[in-house]
């Protein structure tokens, strides 16, 4: 274990340090616990992905000898059970509250939920409790995880938040749960492969993605304030 790995360690708590500032010069909560229990969700929702890899192990499938069990194990186990735990939380606890009534809502308790998470799964992402050993670059790796983190939460955030407006909420749900796997399985299949100009395409993809779903979240509210 490096010095420079060990500090990513940092990233996400120092992130959700500055979202938590820049939501209170921005936003007027009456009371802040349910964006600290939305981090402590988040925390725990890396217990589906633990509890998914020591399946395939039982299973057998952790050797990514081919290229369906490779994909397989990025979509399944990586991403699908990493977006579904921290969708959990999201659906089941705070889509219920009277503040949750846009996307931006959606977002911020995304966002939190997410940072909460990738606190728990860079370390162990670092030691090797999760994932696989064939990544290169594992220092970049744990770097802009929990950046890329944040993009998922957007997405979720998002498409959830467009559930609670729309009153749609089995569509919104699923393309919350399949647009934030996809782009968490291409995340991570860009450093199994250490394929730079997948990652650069992947990471440009994600920025693009993540400004214009706030930017969209951003004018829904606005529109409905008018």
């Amino acid at each position: 274990m490096t010095i420079v790995n060990s500090l990513s360690f940092l990233v996400s708590p120092i992130l959700l340090v500055l979202f938590i500032a820049y939501l209170r010069f921005k936003f007027e909560f009456k009371t802040w616990r349910f964006i600290y229990q939305a981090f402590v969700w988040g925390l725990f929702a890396v217990v589906m992905v633990v509890a998914a890899n020591e399946i395939i192990k039982v299973w057998g499938l952790d050797n990514l000898k081919n290229m369906r069990r490779t994909a397989f194990y990025v979509f399944v186990v990586v991403a699908f059970s990493a977006e579904f735990g921290k969708l959990f939380p999201l659906r089941f606890s705070f889509f219920n509250l009277m503040r949750f009534n846009s996307p931006l809502s959606g977002i911020i308790y995304g966002i939190v939920i997410s940072l909460g998470f990738s606190t728990v799964a860079v370390i162990l992402y670092a030691f090797g409790i999760l994932g696989s050993t064939n990544i290169k670059y594992m220092t970049l790796f744990l770097w802009t995880y929990p950046l890329a983190n944040i993009i998922f939460g957007i997405i979720q955030g998002f498409f959830i938040g467009m559930g609670k407006v729309r009153k749609n909420t089995v569509i919104d749900e699923l393309t919350c749960l399949g647009t934030a796997t996809f782009f968490h399985a291409l995340f991570y299949f860009s450093f199994l492969t250490s394929d730079r100009r997948l990652l650069l395409i992947t990471a440009i993809g994600l920025v693009f993605v993540g400004v214009l779903l706030v930017v969209k979240g951003v004018s829904i509210r606005a529109v409905e304030k008018v």
